[in-house]
């Protein structure tokens, strides 16, 4: 999720916290950065912290316990500075859950270890209306800004209930107005309406090439324990394909809980177009088996056996310009991970 949502959560609640009243711009950061404060778990990437690990992305740091116990360190830090303790660690805990449960209604990256450390199941809502930001230096561009501005239309209420004076009145014929144009906007921006995803293609020149016998509509319907052959059945045969394999004499991980730095230097990701190899993770090993840039993937299979893990494509850029991305990823045959995004 962009940061602007995260700070229009703050600011409101700054506001709350103070009782209404229009709160100094002091507090207003310092309720913004503690609603982005989740987020410090990124840093996990820069060490080669998986982004499946407990403590990687969405992970512990957007569990309600630690928003609590993070809430509770809040308030009595506020007792030793004289301010109110309970509406403190009231608010703060709010704020910080908001985090967790509002990347929870994203559409894509991985879901949110809501109920850490009691389950470490990445949890999603049933609703995902938010689009997902790129994450790092990714944001500083035109999709991240459609992200920043779609969030922005997405949460202006809360930045009126931030920022508003209660001396101005607004007409009621006006409120209703600016209610319908917000109920729209937000309608436009967070569904799959084709008019929408033709906007948004045409803002950043869409160059995006799929597979035969895809269709928007088919993958949409397409959910987390489908089978292989199901999704065959529905979206055809994939472009792309990335086989994962496990290292030799290890036990079963998932590639997401796995660092790529600890990695041993062995053939483990092979990525193919059209059933033809054009790249390896670990080339040299790979080439020493017989597994190079040309080779169909049922050589791969001859020489690795079929992966316990892999991703299938079924969108790409065919130039340099921004495209969908429309994945899959399996386990044992079984859909894990839907990705569904710009590029």
């Amino acid at each position: 999720m962009a940061s602007v949502g995260h700070i229009a959560v703050g600011m409101a609640g700054a506001r709350a916290y103070h009782d209404g009243r229009l709160p100094r711009w002091s507090s207003l950061v310092w309720w913004s950065a503690l609603s982005l404060l989740p987020d410090v778990d990124t840093i996990g990437f820069a060490f080669g912290v998986p982004y499946a690990a407990p403590w990687g992305h969405r992970g512990a740091t957007h569990s309600l316990t630690l928003s609590l116990v993070l809430g509770l360190l809040v308030g009595l830090a506020a007792r030793w500075r004289r301010l109110p303790a309970i509406s403190t660690a009231f608010t703060a805990s709010a704020v910080l859950a908001s985090h967790g449960l509002l990347d929870t209604m994203t559409d894509g990256g991985l879901g949110c270890a809501l109920l850490w450390p009691f389950d470490l199941t990445r949890y999603f809502a049933p609703w995902r209306p938010i689009p997902v930001a790129p994450i790092g230096p990714s944001f500083f561009s035109p999709y991240g800004a459609m992200v920043a501005a779609t969030e922005l239309v997405l949460f202006s209420p809360l930045l009126v209930f931030a920022l508003r004076s209660w001396r101005a009145r607004t007409r009621p014929v006006v409120a209703g107005c600016l209610l319908a144009v917000w109920l729209g906007s937000g309608w436009l921006l967070t569904s799959g309406d084709p008019a929408r995803e033709a906007l948004v293609g045409f803002v950043l020149r869409e160059d995006t090439a799929y597979s035969n016998g895809f269709t928007e509509h088919a993958f949409r319907s397409i959910r987390e324990g489908a089978s292989d052959a199901e999704v065959r059945r529905l979206l055809g045969v994939p472009y792309g394909e990335g086989w994962i394999y496990q290292p030799k004499g290890q036990p079963f991980r998932p590639a997401m809980d796995r660092s790529a730095a600890s990695l041993p230097p062995e053939c483990l990701l092979v990525r193919s177009e059209a059933g033809v190899v054009v790249a390896a993770r670990d080339a040299g090993a790979c080439a020493t088996i017989g597994v190079h840039k040309g080779v169909s993937l049922a050589d791969v299979n001859q020489r690795l056996g079929p992966p316990p893990e892999w991703c299938w494509e079924y969108a790409w850029g065919r130039d340099t310009g921004h495209h969908r991305i429309r994945m899959l990823c399996f386990t044992n045959a079984r859909v894990t991970v839907v990705i569904r995004q710009w590029s």
